[in-house]
């Protein structure tokens, strides 16, 4: 039984030859470029549907949080994904919304919406590596067996109530409300950098043996805080991100 040879390239049919007779296509070639094409395709389409499995458990994730803000600590399941991932969200989120609530504070310098944004972002994740620093810090001076991770997982996951006040404070400046969009917004800060990693220590001390003293164990992450927060304040001061927080008056 001879096989036809079809090219489809230019759709020339002939017995044999490993080349088209007309166009001149490698048979072989083509195929690979065949076969390379459908491993694009199914690699990209797997690409694509772990991004929508990662973007559905993510927004199931901030609504169980919403309804249960500490149903994450005990467990031991929690993705640490979606804790890094909220702390972004939210670092986004109240960096834009300064930028829409504080209008007239901007007018001086004028700086564009991505300068103050990146800024900004940069430096509320220095203030979230301060609160991490802290809490790793207090839990590693009393001997408290858990990891960075760990921590950082147990940190993230009180963020959603803090990015629903930022998106909400960010909606309320497209229709003029700058003052509620700013109390919003200094709530949010301060249950994001505040009471968040304050709770977070606290139930770490709370839960482990009563060999800990957990009126030290707080005690010493304050004053990790504060020295921590002094020198972050000191490097800040001369770097063009103090120059964006001093047009807000922050």
């Amino acid at each position: 039984m001879t096989l036809i040879k079809t090219c489809p390239v230019c759709n020339h049919s002939q017995l044999d030859g490993n080349f088209c007779a007309v166009c001149g296509n490698s048979f072989s070639a083509i195929r690979k470029r065949t076969t390379a094409v459908e491993v694009s395709t199914a690699s990209s389409n797997d690409s694509l549907e772990k991004l929508k499995t990662d973007a559905k458990n993510f927004t199931h994730f901030l609504f169980q949080q919403l309804k249960s803000p500490s149903g994450h600590f005990q467990s031991t399941g929690g993705s640490l994904q979606n804790s890094i991932l909220s702390i972004l969200l939210f670092v986004l989120l109240t960096s834009a919304a300064f930028y829409a609530a504080f209008p007239a504070s901007l007018i001086t310098l004028s700086p564009s919406f991505f300068q103050v944004v990146l800024y900004l972002s940069i430096f509320f994740i220095l203030v979230v590596a301060v609160n991490l620093v802290a809490v790793t810090s207090t839990a590693k001076l009393f001997s408290i067996q858990q990891s960075f991770s760990e921590l950082t997982r147990k940190l993230g996951g009180f963020y959603a109530i803090p990015i629903a006040l930022s998106a909400v404070s960010l909606l309320l400046t497209f229709v003029h409300s700058f003052t509620l969009s700013a109390i919003l917004l200094s709530i949010a800060i301060f249950i994001a950098f505040i009471l968040i990693p304050l709770i977070t220590i606290c139930k770490i001390l709370f839960n482990e043996p009563e060999s800990i003293d957990s009126f030290y164990g707080i005690l010493f992450y304050i004053a990790v805080t504060t020295v921590a927060s002094i020198l972050l304040a000191a490097f800040i001061a001369d770097t063009a991100i103090g120059e964006i927080l001093r047009l807000f008056q922050f």
